[in-house]
């Protein structure tokens, strides 16, 4: 069994000493393996752990450090009928530790209704939005799900590094699910309304809300970051810009100007829709990937002259927003007899493990991937350097895919490159990604960049 550094002792009293803990501590600085010590200290006997698949495989390894295994682990990830089955079967064989990934509530409903002593959300963020704002996407029915059915459970814990990615109104659903009186309001809407107010496209907290929000957290979470405990090297951050050749760069100013996306004085496509316009121009970023490969390779020529160049013999991480972008460039790196890990949401679970693995071991060069499936949970520190070719939407996302290559054992830096297309719609998202926007300032900020590169100013 590993020996708890000092600052997992301390956070291992804080998690016996709450009702429900709240850990948020940063990647890699041991808040499962606590978590698990606390719960055997509880004497806990069956333990529900949601989470996104991916952190999986760190609950996995630390339960066999921990000499679970001989009491049952079971990972609930079959179809519906079989899942259900499996769920009853494991149950009365005596197994003691149970996975289920996010969203497997929607295969089997029905686990809420088995006398949990103990449920643990991994990763809690995905519970961050209020339920009821659309019926028709799973996401918002987890929040209410898990907040309201597990309300009798005798233990709750919450893990996550990142509690407010976009905002502190993120943590009413995650502290509602360990504790409906912590914040005493019964609604996420009546807690905006109460300790928020508005500041252009954001919600920020008043200084009420702040004086308040702030003695909860104290009271209620254990907060720590791997700067506190001297653990993990900084980030540093470098911005590649790339120009476009002629023909693409056309593309792009007849795509912002008149919505048509026009290539080689052919209009392909033309949309009304600003949604759509922004999926083109980012795809035009990127190079417009086809099954051929990069129409445009502006972005390819700089990833291979960094390859070959400051980080020749390097294993480094590649990340892309489209699996077009993914398949093109692994295409073209394969060429150059780089041994590649490719990463995509038509990757099975077990084979992402797998090559996670291989590159750990230094069998592989580079991964070149979706940063949504390695987001949560994935070790990749094997490579102190992270390149996006495109950088996701989300800063959640953005965050913790940058701190895949942390390596908590070393204070080495860690590069993190962006490369972003000059006088593009790519410079205002990285610039709303440094700020921590929301979404809906993300979208204002972008629609203002185009306009000003029409020559409108900042107007709307």
């Amino acid at each position: 069994m590993k020996k708890l550094r000092s600052y997992q002792k301390v956070a291992l009293r804080y998690a016996n000493s709450q009702a429900h803990p709240a850990l948020f501590m940063e990647m890699r600085l041991g808040k499962t393996l606590v978590t698990i010590r606390s719960i055997k200290c509880g004497g806990f006997s069956r333990i529900l752990i949601v989470g996104p698949y991916s952190v999986f495989g760190s609950w996995l390894d630390e339960l066999e450090s921990e000499r679970e295994s001989k009491n049952g682990i079971v990972i609930l990830d079959s179809s519906g009928p079989i899942r259900s089955q499996l769920l009853e079967d494991s149950w009365d064989s005596g197994n003691k530790w149970f996975l289920l990934s996010k969203e497997g509530h929607l295969v089997v409903p029905e686990i809420c209704k088995f006398p949990w002593d103990c449920v643990v959300l991994d990763e809690s963020t995905f519970i961050k939005a209020p339920p009821g704002v659309s019926g028709r996407t799973k996401r918002f029915n987890v929040s209410k799900y898990y907040t309201e059915k597990f309300r009798d459970v005798s233990k709750r814990y919450i893990l996550t590094g990142t509690p407010a990615p976009e905002s502190s109104l993120n943590y009413y659903m995650q502290l509602r699910f360990l504790d409906a009186s912590i914040l005493k309001v019964d609604s996420y809407w009546k807690f905006r309304h109460t300790y928020f107010k508005r500041a252009g496209y954001k919600w920020v907290l008043s200084k009420k809300g702040s004086a308040m929000l702030t003695r909860k957290l104290a009271e209620n979470c254990f907060f720590l970051k791997r700067s506190e405990v001297n653990l993990g090297g900084e980030k540093i951050y470098e911005v590649r810009k790339v120009k476009m050749c002629p023909q693409a760069d056309k593309i792009y100013k007849t795509l912002e100007d008149e919505f048509i996306l026009e290539v080689d004085n052919v209009e392909v496509d033309a949309t009304i829709y600003k949604t759509t316009q922004y999926i083109w121009l980012r795809r035009l970023c990127g190079g417009m990937p086809d099954t051929d490969g990069f129409r445009f390779n502006h972005k390819v020529k700089e990833i291979y002259s960094l390859l070959i160049s400051e980080l020749q013999g390097q294993q480094v991480v590649i990340w892309c927003k489209f699996v077009d972008e993914i398949k093109a460039l692994s295409k073209f790196l394969i060429k150059k007899k780089y041994r590649i890990g490719i990463i995509h949401g038509d990757v099975p679970q077990v084979e992402r493990r797998a090559i996670q693995k291989k590159f750990q071991k230094g069998e592989l060069d580079l991964i070149v991937g979706q940063p949504e499936c390695y987001k949560y949970g994935t070790n990749l520190s094997a490579s102190d350097t992270v390149i996006y070719f495109s950088t996701p939407d989300g800063s959640e996302t953005r965050q913790q895919s940058e701190d895949r290559v942390i390596d908590t054992a070393s204070q080495d830096a860690s590069l993190i490159i962006d490369l972003v297309v000059e006088d593009s719609l790519e410079e205002d998202i990285i610039e709303s990604l440094k700020l921590k926007e929301s979404n809906e300032a993300r979208i204002r900020r972008i629609s203002q960049g185009i306009q000003r590169r029409r020559g409108y100013g900042n107007t709307i």
